[in-house]
């Protein structure tokens, strides 16, 4: 959900659940909203945020722990993207997943270098030390590898807590300070027992209580919303679909008449479908929605266009020219809202971290028009 104006919001994303909440460091790896979905599946809330995030940022944050994510980077590369070394000493359990493992390691006076064998895809997880990290996580259990560097020592402090058969530091820790490393990804399906670990981390080791429920976040979404807007206000872009008619109903029962939801009909949607959709918003929901019939607006566009990215971008193009109008019409509006999921961010991204500006990240798979699409 985002909500956007001409003017920076200076709200508090985090709100009340900041008071118990994980967060996740972003080193561009495509996993980091998945590992902020498998922490929030233990009813804890966590938040991806920016691996630039100082020390001094993070305390006043004050979470219950951080992650740190993978990413395609080396440590040993320059321009490698690195936090802030301040973070150790703030006392606050960390996990380094893949690379943030092996940025744990380097920044703390241990060797990081290309392995011998680069390790891809599932591996057996032999288990050292079955206590602490890796309380029930059954020796042998299959977890997801994808890296080609190694950790080749280790800082002072820290111990082996597993291996496979081609990486010798496979989980390891410093249980006095609370800061573990995982060269695999437990946050994949593909890893069994990673969500035992996960919950180790955060149950046991961040000593958090599974607080956040849906009806927390729901309670507390309709007390920020209303912060924010007060009496102005809002255009919703209503598609119909799961995302945006969530975020309808969030709006609609926290600010009720102040919310305009524009649907633009843009001829690619099921017979039928248009109708039903404003049906069920207007008579069954008692929602308004404003229709607009873009129909041949958008199927001139892609005449003869064969190429899908190329047909994502002028249906992206089409729908912010036709938005745009259509809001000046219904207007003026104060805010902006928009549906959009993790993996659609995921998926739109065009570039890996960059490591002058910090930016994000992940590669591109495919263009959404509810990504940084609308004005």
């Amino acid at each position: 959900m985002t909500l956007q104006t001409s003017q920076p919001l200076t709200s508090d994303s985090l709100g009340a659940l900041s008071r118990q909440m994980l967060v996740i460091l972003d080193f561009g790896s495509q996993y980091s909203e998945l590992i902020a979905r498998r922490i929030r599946e233990t009813q804890v809330y966590s938040e991806v945020i920016s691996y630039r995030t100082s020390a001094e940022q993070l305390r006043q944050l004050n979470p219950k722990g951080i992650i740190l994510s993978g990413g395609p980077s080396s440590v040993y590369d320059k321009g490698a993207p690195k936090c802030d070394p301040e973070i150790w000493q703030l006392g606050i359990p960390i996990l380094g997943v893949c690379y943030g493992m092996q940025l744990m390691v380097q920044q703390l006076g241990g060797e990081v270098a290309r392995a011998e064998r680069a390790e891809y895809g599932k591996a057996s997880l032999l288990i050292n030390d079955p206590t602490d990290l890796l309380t029930n996580v059954e020796d042998g259990s299959t977890m997801w590898m994808s890296h080609g560097d190694s950790c080749h020592k280790l800082p002072e402090g820290f111990e082996i807590l597993a291996h496979t058969e081609n990486t010798p530091c496979a989980a390891i820790a410093h249980h006095s300070k609370k800061l573990y490393g995982v060269q695999f990804h437990p946050e994949v399906v593909h890893s069994i027992g990673g969500q035992a670990l996960i919950r180790n981390f955060v149950y046991h080791i961040c000593d958090c209580e599974p607080t956040w429920t849906t009806a927390a976040f729901v309670e507390e979404s309709i007390r920020e919303i209303r912060a924010k807007v007060g009496d102005k206000r809002v255009l919703l872009a209503l598609s119909g679909g799961v995302d945006s008619s969530t975020l309808a109903f969030l709006l609609h029962k926290a600010i009720g008449d102040q919310l305009t939801c524009m649907f633009i009909d843009q001829g690619f949607m099921r017979k039928y479908e248009p109708e039903r959709l404003l049906k069920l918003f207007q008579e069954q929901f008692h929602i308004p929605v404003e229709y607009v019939n873009a129909r041949d607006r958008f199927l001139n566009q892609l005449a003869g266009v064969t190429d899908p990215e190329e047909k994502r971008r002028r249906i992206g193009h089409e729908f912010i020219q036709v938005f745009e109008e259509e809001s000046r019409r219904l207007g003026p509006f104060d805010y902006l809202a928009q549906g959009t999921l993790y993996p659609d961010v995921i998926e739109s991204a065009d570039t890996n971290v960059d490591p002058q500006t910090g930016e994000r990240v992940a590669v591109k798979i495919k263009s959404h028009h509810n990504v940084g699409g609308l004005p």
